[in-house]
């Protein structure tokens, strides 16, 4: 049942009182996180952040907006400028692979949040609607062209990936145009200079509050356990110095009860975000971008051994090979870890 905005205060209130009563006794820890891209899809950050959670478990967050992509923050970790990393499991594993020393700690988005959208020139052109069985929304991508925002990079990797699903030939039926960040994408969508785009939440929403496309599929919902893997995750580089544990702890805490709270009432958690970092974004569409993405937080950020070895499978399916020496099995507490998880939930 969704919580009154009565409930929710009272949520919010018990929760300081708790943090009154004891994280207040001592100094806040200071934390750093590094992010490149400051997304709805980074869900807990952005919801600790609106909702005062890093405040109230006593976290003293500095948090940085990192240019260059999660291969520039991963950097920033390795040089020790920031504590933590919010970027994609994919170029994660890609830097442990190489062998550069560092531990998935949280997952931020336990699903693929990525969605294909097309132009309503393509969609019409196909005849297929969005209602159509996934094998046939699929189909129309044949002969579109994609923008991304990187050539090569995640979002052209997994448009080829879902023509595949949809019995096409991922490297001759569909073309990938370099457009640059979203809002330029957007931009090249409605110019008709690309047909579709893949990107996270409220991207695909946006474009239909624009009238120039239509969502055609979610990757995270439409292919079942298959795309529940951590997509998003908080890294920290190894080995952790026993110093920084309850630091982490507590940030860890702070992003389990943000998740809370968006599963316990998605809308005034959108609201607060909205008003907080994303004013440009009608509150409508990132409610409906907050609801089409709170299934990714319900895990409270936790790792298995069954989601880091399809994460793995994944990531080898959409054309990277992360290294071989990356076991789930035998990768626990060494380039992931519940440690953390468990030391906060307990």
């Amino acid at each position: 049942m969704t919580m009154t905005r009565r409930d929710f205060g009272m949520l919010l209130a018990g929760t300081a009182v708790t943090y009154a009563t004891g994280a207040a006794a001592q100094s806040p820890f200071k934390v750093r996180i590094g992010q490149a891209t400051p997304t709805v899809s980074f869900l807990p950050i952005m919801a600790a952040r609106a909702l005062g959670n890093f405040k109230q478990q006593n976290v003293d967050l500095e948090w940085a907006a990192i240019p260059g992509g999660d291969p520039t923050t991963l950097a920033a970790l390795d040089a020790g400028d920031i504590d933590l990393a919010a970027v994609g499991s994919e170029t994660a594993l890609r830097a442990i692979g190489k062998g550069q020393p560092f531990q998935l700690v949280y997952s931020l988005m336990s699903k693929i949040s990525l969605e294909l959208v097309l132009s309503n020139d393509a969609i019409a052109k196909a005849s297929v609607k969005p209602t159509d069985p996934l094998d046939q929304r699929l189909k129309a991508m044949k002969g579109v062209t994609i923008g991304v925002s990187a050539v090569g990079g995640a979002q052209e990797s997994a448009a080829r990936w879902l023509a595949a699903q949809g019995g096409l030939n991922p490297r001759t039926d569909i073309q990938a145009a370099l457009a640059g960040a979203p809002p330029a994408i957007q931009a090249a969508l409605e110019n008709k200079r690309v047909d579709g785009f893949v990107l996270s939440p409220p991207e695909g929403l946006m474009a239909e509050d624009a009238g120039t496309g239509r969502i055609m599929a979610r990757i995270g919902d439409d292919f079942g356990k298959r795309t529940a893997v951590p997509y998003l995750v908080l890294v920290a580089k190894t080995p952790v110095p026993e110093a920084k544990v309850p630091a982490i702890v507590a940030t860890v805490r702070a992003l389990q009860q943000a998740s809370t709270q968006v599963l316990a009432d998605p809308v005034a958690a959108a609201n607060a975000m909205q008003q907080a970092f994303f004013p440009k974004i009608k509150p409508e569409v990132m409610r409906a971008a907050v609801d089409s993405l709170k299934s990714g937080v319900a895990d409270g950020g936790r790792f298995t051994t069954q989601s880091i070895a399809d994460l793995v499978a994944f990531i080898g399916e959409v054309g990277t090979n992360p290294g071989a020496n990356l076991d789930p099995a035998k990768g626990e507490n060494v380039f992931w870890t519940n440690r953390y998880v468990d030391a906060a939930k307990a």
